[in-house]
């Protein structure tokens, strides 16, 4: 595929982008305390605009530390002039790659936090609740609203001077802007509320004083909800009248997204939904406005960025986390080498650590966020040809094959199943779950790309063949083994583990099947199972899915269970499970303590895998280094494992 749209320039006002491909703005949190843009914001930034991107949008600027303004920790100040001098260091690094920076301008309103904003009270066009998670803000006066207009524009100014091509106003997700525009937040009196006019009067008075510190030469962005998605809150019908008044206003481009905070899955689309589930709405919007429309919609894949272009649903490309998880996706697509790209699998780990107020990290992509320690100048390619044997086909093997075979080591990776992946790439059957499959795909294109010899169907068992190689380093990346129930009846042929379920679906159809666990790997398992059989899930816990953590994780297994619901899946906790008969399983009630019985003639474990280094022990002594990652070491999720590999043979 050509993708000769997606990649063709485009004009936004008097700037020439050079391709269709925009780096989405995402908080980072690389400046907690600081509030300034500092080295790792700067080489975060680089390698994105190195990796092709022709449009780059930071994260939210502050405009406003005195009202409550700071959107997350973390972000960035821009509210004296000598910040202009940070904004100078990302366009500086940016431009020499040929990409263009558009600087978000973005005030919080109600979906701030007092703790992080030296102890000042969230502010709001009026003293309305956003969410239960969220504290109760103050109504500003009208005098207040026209500084914080100012301050808009006075941050404009500061991204001018420090190079920036475009100006983007974040009016979108529940933040002030969009709170102003919607009936749901502003119920005020004055001239800011009320009717549609006065509620595009802030966006307004806003679009008119940054337009007049802005040069010819930069552009001016509005992110817009084309709906919020909840009761009370902005209509797509009220959506595409907002779009033409901000076209009239004079805005040189409008970026199109939906939800607030108090969306369940609108803002940040969970792992179950499929790549360009916001179409619908795109289509509902098309041919609103003449001026360039960028959009988001949940996009991993370039064909789907391609057929949004070719379809007219926008004019240039919104990518968020799939920038988090590669940075050389638009190089990729340009030679050719799609088949290697870094998919996003939408699994939250970068949410997760932006709840824990950590700097954020990728499951995928085991440089996000150190960019300053990963570095060309510190990358050594001094394999010169030595060996390097890697046992076990998951993440963590592909990626230390593939970094290895980078640095000129010769590697041979061996596989005992038929096809790599592990039990990472179990779930690629389960409804949604495509993504994981597409990562696993990649993960090896990579590897064979870099020169790996990939040997599957070949399971290691002593040290002889490893010793013929004469290896200098071997990586044990084995993973672990499934963890078995010990009771009566478990060692039945119905009953099986969760990846048998993945492996073959099609073998468990019309049965009674009972899950123990509720886990991922276990709610994933019901629900394929739920597409032919009648489905319970047994877990020991007071809740299910209790053991499942963060803010990302969280949202995915919410959308598991709504759809386990859908599928009148049965849900069990506090549920002890005691025995294993021919067509019955046998279970203690925690709640009740009383005996229940219930028909199974399919019982599926998914208890998860516990270290197996029996490998390590069988080896240790065969190489000069003999080494183990990921899984086999007890890590036991896919961000822990890519991130051990990386660092193993980085440090190799």
């Amino acid at each position: 595929m050509a993708f000769e749209k997606l990649l063709s320039s485009i004009q936004i006002g008097n700037v020439t982008v050079k391709n269709r491909v925009v780096m989405a703005p995402m908080g980072v949190g690389f400046a907690p305390g600081e509030n300034r843009i500092n080295d790792a914001y700067v080489k975060y930034f680089e390698a994105r605009a190195k990796g092709g991107q022709g449009l780059i949008t930071t994260p939210v600027a502050t405009i406003d530390d005195t009202t409550c303004g700071i959107a997350e920790p973390g972000a960035f100040n821009l509210t004296k002039e000598e910040d202009a001098e940070g904004i100078r260091r990302i366009t500086d690094a940016c431009h020499q790659y040929g990409a263009k920076v558009s600087v978000q301008l973005c005030h919080p309103g109600r979906q701030s936090m007092t703790f992080w904003n030296h102890d000042q009270q969230p502010v709001a066009p009026s003293a309305v609740k956003e969410n239960e998670f969220l504290q109760m803000p103050r109504e500003l006066s009208t005098e207040e609203v026209r500084s914080i207009i100012h301050k808009f524009a006075k941050s404009a100014s500061y991204a001018v001077k420090g190079g920036a091509d475009g100006i983007e106003l974040h009016a979108a997700h529940g933040y002030l802007i969009n709170e102003f525009l919607s009936p749901r937040a502003n119920h005020r009196t004055d001239e800011y509320g009320g009717s549609f006019e006065n509620r595009m009067r802030f966006l307004k008075e806003i679009i008119e004083e940054v337009k007049a510190v802005l040069p010819e030469n930069v552009f001016l962005a509005v992110r817009m909800n084309v709906m919020d998605d909840v009761e009370g809150g902005i209509t797509l019908e009220e959506g595409k009248q907002m779009a033409k008044c901000i076209e009239s206003l004079g805005a040189d481009a409008i970026s199109y997204s939906a939800g607030t905070y108090s969306c369940k899955f609108t803002l940040i689309e969970p792992q179950l939904f499929e790549e360009g589930c916001r179409t619908s709405w795109l289509k509902e919007m098309k041919g609103t406005v003449s001026i360039p429309v960028i959009a988001v919609n949940h996009v991993k894949n370039p064909a789907m960025a391609e057929y949004m272009l070719e379809e007219g649903l926008c004019d240039l490309v919104g990518l968020g986390r799939q920038m988090m998880a590669d940075p050389e996706w638009t190089n990729k697509v340009s030679a050719g080498k799609a088949d290697q790209i870094r998919y996003c699998i939408s699994c939250g780990a970068c949410i997760d650590c932006s709840g824990r107020g950590e700097m954020l990290r990728c499951s995928v992509n085991p440089e996000m966020s150190k960019e300053t320690v990963y570095t060309e100048e510190s990358f050594k390619k001094d394999g010169n040809g030595r060996r390097v044997v890697v046992i076990g086909g998951g993440p963590a093997g592909l990626e230390a094959a593939a970094l290895a075979a980078r640095r000129g080591f010769s590697v041979t990776l061996f596989e005992k199943e038929g096809r790599t992946g592990g039990c990472f790439d179990l779930p690629r059957t389960a409804p949604g779950m495509d993504k994981m499959g597409r990562s696993v795909d990649a993960f090896t294109a990579r590897a064979l790309a870099e020169g790996v010899r990939i040997l599957v169907n070949h399971e290691v068992r002593d040290t002889k063949e490893i010793e013929e190689l004469h290896p200098y380093a071997v990586i044990i990346a084995a993973g672990g083994k499934q963890i078995s129930l010990k009771l009566k009846g478990i060692e039945q042929p119905h009953v099986v583990h969760a990846a048998d379920v993945f492996r073959t679906p099609d073998r468990y159809n019309g049965r009674n099947a009972v899950v123990i666990g509720s886990g991922f790997t276990g709610l994933e398992a019901a629900e394929l199972l739920a597409e032919n059989n009648n489905v319970r899930v047994f877990e020991l816990d007071d809740e299910i899915g209790k053991r499942i953590k963060g803010d990302g994780a969280n949202k995915n297994k919410a959308a598991l269970l709504e759809h386990l619901e859908a599928k009148n899946v049965r849900l069990h906790p506090s549920m002890n499970t005691l025995e294993i008969r021919d067509n019955t399983v046998i279970a203690e009630n925690l709640v009740t303590h009383e005996t229940e019985t219930y028909e199974a003639d399919l019982v599926v474990q998914a208890l998860g895998y516990r270290p197996d280094r029996s490998l390590s022990e069988v080896l240790n002594g065969c190489a000069e280094k003999v080494i183990e990652i990921g899984d086999c070491t007890g890590i036991g999720n896919i961000i822990g494992a890519t991130t051990d590999a990386y660092e193993a043979v980085w440090n190799l």
